[in-house]
């Protein structure tokens, strides 16, 4: 049966129509607000994961901007996409080369770094699910507890001996090193080929036993550049937006085309997959419109996150002891 659309019915759509048309000539995204109000999950909250002794686990804040090994085509770091428009009413994309990506993630190497046993959070590689446990004491707890069924110093030496633990048999040349992130409250993490479980049982009995187990290695010590964060935060206002649904993704292209403002994106770090960063010109006044839409609808505000994140700094480490 046919729908009948009643006069009022006809006289309200075009007061909107109008109305819209008004307020977007006044400046206002109006297609854009309303895509915030039915689609609320487009916002997408910069939550850390779960705590875990994955090393994977911890966000690579140091590779944003980087694209998967997938992505194609294939362009330069800092080699942002966008869309605005040229004039004459025509909208299209554009590109823009922002070298502050290359600049970024900062790393720092200490070649002879020392540390105790009890300092390492977790590992790189396991046969274990690393992400199941949030300490090395849980996982030796659960799958090798006949690693641990003596703390005594006879069971760390065995432990100990593995010639997996790459980082104590072969510190120069085993490929093993140590890793931490200034955002990630300098955890340490073990690079490794294998041997996690020993290493794990080695800490565990170590650790009862209140008896040092000094490592030696190189330590990379990951952090973010203050100045490119600043650099970029000052011609633009950045969020985070979902990028996993292909209807959303259109349609947020959309009422940004229907606005006529600038905006440009590049990929997220793990683990936020599924997501990408929007960057608005703050010299653009309608880009300056949309961000503050994006503010008042809690969509993340990234530039807020990496100013907070690049002033994080490593806590003091502690003398080793005899």
């Amino acid at each position: 049966m046919r729908e009948v659309v009643t006069g009022p019915e006809i006289m309200e759509l075009l007061r909107r129509v109008v109305s819209d048309f008004a307020r977007s000539a006044l400046g206002h995204p109006v297609s854009l607000e309303r895509l915030l109000l039915g689609r609320p999950d487009i916002s997408v909250q910069l939550l850390p994961p779960p705590a875990s002794i994955a090393a994977s686990s911890v966000v690579r804040w140091d590779r944003i901007g980087v694209a998967p090994p997938s992505h194609w085509p294939r362009r330069r770091l800092g080699e942002l996409s966008g869309w605005r428009d040229h004039g004459s009413g025509h909208y299209s994309s554009f590109t823009l080369y922002r070298p502050e990506y290359a600049d970024i993630g900062q790393c720092t190497i200490t070649h002879d770094w020392s540390c105790d046993i009890s300092e390492v959070h977790g590992f790189a590689a396991s046969k274990s699910e690393l992400r199941e446990f949030s300490s090395t004491d849980a996982m030796v707890e659960r799958n090798s507890r006949d690693m641990i069924d003596t703390i005594a110093e006879a069971k760390l030496t065995e432990n100990l001996a593995h010639d997996e633990i790459r980082i104590i048999h072969a510190p120069a040349g085993g490929g093993d090193y140590f890793e931490r992130n200034a955002w990630d409250a300098g955890r340490v993490f073990l690079i490794n080929g294998g041997g996690s479980h020993h290493f794990a049982a080695a800490k565990y009995i170590a650790t009862r036993l209140q008896r040092r187990v000094p490592l030696r290695g190189r330590l990379n010590s990951y952090s973010l550049n203050s100045g490119a964060v600043a650099s970029l935060c000052r011609d633009f206002d950045m969020f985070v937006v979902r990028d996993d649904d292909a209807g959303l993704a259109l349609a947020f292209a959309d009422a940004m085309r229907q606005f006529r403002a600038t905006w440009l994106w590049h990929h997220m770090p793990r683990p936020y997959d599924g997501t990408r960063a929007v960057l608005l010109p703050r010299a653009e006044r309608r880009s300056v419109r949309v961000a503050a839409l994006l503010r008042e609808g809690g969509v993340a505000d990234l530039g807020e996150h990496l100013t907070r994140l690049s002033s994080m700094s490593f806590p003091a480490q502690q003398p080793l002891q005899a």
